[in-house]
């Protein structure tokens, strides 16, 4: 093929008229009516951030060296080269800053040489083999294309797209609130009188939700990325940050701070997040910011979207081992919109990579197709109210949840309405804790859920927990039949249905849970000849049709006991 000397060669041969501009993309770009469709990114509804200055320059060393009260940064890999124009980018340095927040984030302001930088803040913690990030910020160029395309839709479009090609961005600018919410990068009130535009974030490839291997020693960097350089100084930093504007995300709507998503008012849009990774700074105590919070917007729509704080898995750095620390603090790393209006709420391809106190906000309506979340205080929070919401009143379906690495696989925000709900339908939860944990905000919360879940993975029956009488339904689903036999006294557990008594070696008694909340009926069949007595007996003050116990005397006496009112009732 001979070579192309001339645009005017090139629009020739692609059978472009001489008026097409090739390039697109750019304020200057142009399409002539009838041009190639391959040059229609210069579409008026798009724009891309590096039109407004965007520079996708993140790099990673994974050798990085500070001293205790020292600025000097070592990595003997040699990353800091003159091309490399380190100085007054932004710097984040895992495991140098203060316990619990873990992460030191501060500018490189001189290079000594391509091993050795000195940074504007001191090591906090001395760290070594530490994971050092560094880029430029673009907080000020990214918000500049999202107040483009809100200022296209409040020219009367119905859709705009804030575009992210496939580099990583770092975002390192303070928490905004202008725009009623708390993010670093933020869009507005749209009000409910006016039509609901779609406000986009998109970026390339599918491989967004990639999930990291569990040798990697670098973050899940993936496809068009935005890395957040955020993180609080304290745990009432970021409780003051919370109750004064809202959860913060790097990403963030309209929110709960200013009344979004309380009281079922909304901000009249609906925020598309498709084809994006948004990591966040890593802390052991859960300081960190979340990646979005679209809590107070009306409607939303995930598609591939992969999430989660900057930590890594393999040795030597295993910033998730303990991940009940990340309990300590209050992010979010993925907040929905809130219960109310809000019937349309999607999520397809959502990776949660792990570093958040609760991994995502899931509220009714919402249809989440494929959900994983590793690492995190709390899995998946099912909300029946938060942050002065309505109480939900519809259910949410999960239809495959792998939530793996987590001190609770479900935790329950709140009441539903008039005390009923969440209601959350998970048709598997695969897990490989022995140990899986429903919790909740309160025993009220957890009384008040319903639902099914059913469970899958490498998990032990007796290992199921809940922290409260709940009444969500709890399944194994690699049993082929709930039946459970035993030959000594026990209490039944969350996971029972059907439990054979051998009572051969003496009389046995079966313990029911209290009746009040629970899902569950169960079924006690005395299968041996001998005359010893098979009891069941109510839990505390509870009754069985009125008496403290049933007592089944001869071999295949059956008893089958539902709950109603606090109390239990033989029905067979």
């Amino acid at each position: 093929m001979s070579t192309i000397n001339t645009a005017a060669e090139g629009r020739s041969r692609l059978g472009l008229g001489d008026a097409a501009v090739l390039d697109v993309g750019t304020t200057a770009g142009t399409v002539a009516a009838g041009d190639d469709e391959r040059f229609s990114a210069a579409s008026p509804w798009v724009f891309d951030v590096t039109t407004y200055g965007a520079v996708g320059d993140v790099r990673i060393a994974t050798d990085g060296a500070m001293s205790s009260g020292s600025a000097v940064l070592t990595c003997a890999s040699g990353p800091f080269t003159v091309a490399a124009s380190p100085v007054g980018k932004y710097v984040i340095v895992k495991g140098a800053a203060a316990t619990g927040v873990t992460s030191l984030v501060t500018t490189i302001v001189s290079r000594q040489s391509d091993t050795q930088v000195t940074l504007g803040s001191n090591a906090g913690s001395t760290a070594s083999g530490a994971l050092v990030i560094w880029g430029t910020d673009n907080t000020a160029a990214i918000q500049a294309a999202v107040d483009a395309a809100e200022a296209y839709l409040a020219a009367g479009s119905t859709y705009a797209q804030v575009y992210t090609p496939p580099q990583s961005f770092l975002i390192a600018g303070p928490l905004n609130n202008t725009k009623s919410g708390n993010g670093q990068i933020v869009f507005g009130v749209y009000p409910t009188t006016g039509n609901k535009p779609i406000l986009e974030f998109r970026g390339e490839s599918d491989g967004a939700a990639a999930v990291r291997h569990w040798q990697q020693t670098v973050p899940q960097l993936a496809g068009s990325c935005w890395v957040s350089a955020g993180v609080f100084a304290s745990t009432v930093a970021q409780t003051n940050s919370i109750n004064a504007d809202g959860n913060p995300a790097v990403l963030c709507g309209p929110n709960e701070g200013f009344g979004y998503g309380a009281a079922a008012l909304f901000s009249n849009v609906m925020p598309v997040i498709r084809n994006m990774a948004i990591l966040t700074t890593h802390s052991t105590y859960g300081l960190t910011y979340g990646a979005a919070n679209l809590y107070g917007c009306a409607n939303a729509h995930i598609e591939n979207l992969g999430i989660g704080t900057l930590g890594t898995v393999a040795s030597p750095s295993t910033d998730y081992t303990s991940p009940g620390t990340l309990g300590t603090g209050l992010s979010a790393g993925l907040l929905l919109p809130a219960p109310g209006n809000n019937d349309n709420v999607v999520a397809k391809n959502l990776s949660v990579g792990g570093g958040y106190t609760y991994a995502a906000f899931i509220t009714e309506h919402a249809m989440v197709d494929r959900y994983m979340a590793l690492y995190c205080w709390a899995g998946l929070v099912a909300v029946g109210t938060y942050a002065s919401s309505v109480g939900s009143v519809h259910a949410m379906k999960i239809l495959n949840a792998s939530i793996e690495a987590c001190t609770n696989e479900l935790y329950i925000m709140g009441t539903g309405s008039n005390g009923i709900g969440p209601i959350v339908d998970i048709d598997q939860l695969s897990t490989e804790s022995g140990t899986p944990n429903i919790a909740g905000s309160s025993a009220g919360a957890m009384a008040a859920a319903r639902g099914i879940v059913r469970l899958t993975g490498l998990f032990t029956e007796s290992g199921v927990t809940v922290g409260n009488p709940c009444g969500i339904k709890l399944i194994n689903a690699q049993a082929p039949f709930p039946v459970r036999a035993v030959s000594t006294s026990q209490t039944v557990r969350v996971i029972d249905d059907v439990l054979l008594v051998d009572a051969t070696a003496g009389a046995r008694v079966i313990t029911l849970i209290s009746a009040v909340a629970t899902p569950n009926s169960y079924t006690v069949k005395k299968v041996d000849v001998s005359g010893n007595t098979v009891t069941i007996a109510a839990a505390g003050a509870e009754t069985i049709d009125g008496a403290a116990t049933k007592v089944l005397s001869a071999q295949w006496d059956t008893a089958t006991v539902i709950p109603s009112g606090g109390n239990w009732y033989v029905v067979a």
